[in-house]
């Protein structure tokens, strides 16, 4: 039965890996485009380029241990290897959520209505502020992956010749940066921009609410422009919301001491959880953004006509 499972875990985790390459590598590939053509990058626009590169990095890194833990086992065990992997994700995956604190950043200084001498000002010098935003994301997300550079690991934490919970042998395998300083780290890394995520969530939530009932009073029609953009951003920032708990959940047990958890089942289940974040936004922000949505119709449309052909 776990072998069967396995296959379709394994299955699911390569066909979300693939199509969060494409999606991811398609916003990408299209922004550079634009880049190139038009010698220019909305603020927006480059915001959704540098996700998509960090979420393509994320992703192989997943591929990268996916491989490794199937042709290559034994030098998964490799201290280098943890140090080198443990590295690369932390990095990816704290680029990828402080550029998502800066999407939101643009959203709601772009979208929310409010008449703030502070918060007009920063609507004003916001598409300056972006470059100079991501930048210092890199920034912080590379110094704050260092520490992992100096880590000790172990594959397994723990053993026991037992009942954890009872008085037989536990051994303890620890990490130098051990388990708890490494998700005393992720922990930290990630407050911020999440808090700064949340924030601007909310903001934009109660931005639309006040301009429903202004349109309500005033009898006009409910969908204007204002109305949808306000629709698109909230979508776009609480469905991310809603996948990176799962994901931070699934980091979280994924992290736990090896005696504490299903050797079994929990990485395959686990693997799956975390491969669908980076994988399933990209889709959502394809299908939300009118100008990545066109331009996938275009190339589907394209390869419908040369497969009929």
């Amino acid at each position: 039965m776990f072998i069967s499972f396995y296959i379709i875990g394994l299955i699911i985790l390569l066909t979300e890996i693939i199509i969060g390459m494409f999606g991811n590598g398609f916003i990408a590939v299209l922004y550079c485009i634009d880049w190139v053509k038009s010698r220019k990058l909305f603020s927006c626009d480059m915001i959704l380029t540098c996700l998509a590169m960090s979420r393509i990095l994320l992703q192989g890194i997943f591929t990268a241990d996916l491989f490794i833990h199937i042709f290559a086992p034994g030098t998964f065990h490799l201290n280098q290897v943890q140090i080198s992997l443990s590295f690369l994700w932390f990095f990816a995956n704290t680029v990828g959520l402080w550029f998502t604190a800066c999407l939101g950043i643009f959203y709601c200084l772009k979208i929310t209505i409010c008449n703030q001498p502070l918060f007009l000002r920063m609507k004003q010098t916001i598409s300056v502020m972006v470059p100079k935003l991501l930048l210092w994301s890199l920034l912080v997300s590379f110094v704050s992956s260092i520490p992992l550079i100096w880590g000790e690991y172990s594959f397994y934490l723990c053993t026991s010749t037992g009942d954890l919970f009872s008085n037989s042998t536990v051994e303890d395998k620890t990490w130098d940066v051990s388990y708890f300083y490494f998700n005393l780290l992720y922990g930290a890394a990630s407050f911020i921009p999440l808090i700064i995520f949340l924030t601007t969530s909310i903001l934009l939530i109660s931005s639309l609410w006040r301009h429903t009932r202004n349109m309500q009073h005033n009898t006009t029609s409910f969908w204007d422009p204002s109305t949808e953009a306000h629709v698109s951003a909230i979508k776009a920032l609480i469905s991310c919301l809603i996948l990176y708990i799962f994901y931070f959940v699934a980091v979280t047990v994924l992290t736990l001491p090896t005696c504490l958890t299903d050797s079994t089942w929990t990485p395959t289940i686990t693997s799956m959880v975390l491969a669908a974040y980076p994988s399933g936004h990209s889709l959502i922000l394809i299908l939300i953004n009118p100008k990545l949505k066109q331009a996938l119709v275009r190339i589907l449309q394209i390869i419908k006509c040369h497969l009929k052909g």
